[in-house]
């Protein structure tokens, strides 16, 4: 398959994806894309889609879903490596469960 045939949409926010026609079926094949595929996809020459060559090759279908609530982060302040290191602790403690756990019913 040759970089021209695949077309790769990767959006600054949202969902990242690639398609192109399969070889043996001749089914259009939609795949997500994460960074490092993105970054071996443009290493081998596919060329990142405009909105406009979405429409004009592929229809709406590889233009972004709307970011679902879980993807829009909370407001207050960022998860840190030490709140890591203490909720790890945390799960250490059997007691701090059982308490955790009765207080849940």
């Amino acid at each position: 398959m040759r970089p021209e045939e695949i077309l790769l949409h990767a959006p600054r926010e949202g969902r990242s994806v690639y398609q192109f026609t399969c070889p043996a079926c001749l089914a259009p094949v939609e795949k997500q894309a994460d960074r490092k595929i993105i970054a071996l996809l443009v290493s081998a020459g596919v060329d990142l889609a405009t909105p406009k060559t979405l429409l004009d090759e592929v229809g709406e279908s590889l233009l972004p879903e709307p970011l679902d609530p879980m993807d829009v982060s909370p407001g207050g302040r960022a998860f840190t490596l030490d709140d890591l290191l203490d909720f790890h602790l945390l799960l250490l403690d059997d007691r701090h469960i059982e308490d955790f756990l009765e207080h849940r019913s």
